[in-house]
């Protein structure tokens, strides 16, 4: 059965364990802000969908990079093309992936409005000295507001992503990580081991 994946390559900072296909504002053109490729980037994604076959779809998840960038209207139009070229079937699961630090409540009602019904928080950590480690830019407090501004907006299922391993993190700070997760209103959570990709800032600063 068909699915689709829409990457979104773009984030205010690379964090220093992603090797993915991202890349940051001070990367782009000279004065361009992510608004302004937003548009252009979107009409590509659409011209690509039209290769793609023509069946009705289950599911559909924006990745990244961090896909909550973008303003709503934006990735409500990929939405909006594939429910008309392929159909969605009943109860489609159309996901979007978020870094707690980039959404408001007024952002959160535009991508419901869009067509989203499940969001997935970048959490990582609950720990500021692990997330420092990872480079990650959120406030781990943000967290739980972001969480429940979507929960009052409407969204159906909320996930949290956790990374586990990361240098300097003890199995006390990963067992405080695991009860503020579970202690959030959530239905969903992601473990990942970190892995260390050749050619990224983390692993340039192990090997040092």
């Amino acid at each position: 059965m068909l699915s689709f994946y829409v990457h979104i390559p773009y984030c205010i900072k690379r964090c220093g364990y992603c090797d993915f296909n991202t890349y940051t504002p001070s990367e782009l053109q000279d004065g361009a802000t992510l608004e302004i490729v937003s548009g252009d980037y979107i009409d590509a994604v659409l011209k690509e969908l039209e290769s793609a076959p023509r069946e009705a779809v289950p599911t559909i998840f924006f990745g990244g990079g961090t896909p909550s960038l973008l303003p709503p209207k934006d990735l409500g139009r990929v939405i909006t093309a594939i429910k008309e070229r392929n159909g969605l079937i009943q109860d489609c699961e159309i996901t979007l992936e978020a870094n707690p630090d980039s959404v408001t409540p007024e952002k959160l009602q535009g991508f419901i409005d869009a067509g989203f019904n499940r969001i997935s928080f970048g959490m990582q950590s609950a720990k500021p000295h692990v997330l420092a480690a990872l480079d990650r830019t959120h406030n781990p407090e943000n967290v739980k507001k972001a969480v429940d501004a979507a929960r009052v907006v409407g969204f159906s299922s909320i996930s949290v992503d956790l990374i586990y391993g990361t240098p300097g993190e003890s199995l006390d700070d990963w067992r405080e990580t695991l009860t503020a997760a579970l202690e959030l209103d959530i239905d969903h959570i992601s473990a990942y081991a970190l892995i260390v990709e050749e050619g990224t800032k983390l692993a340039a600063r192990i090997k040092r």
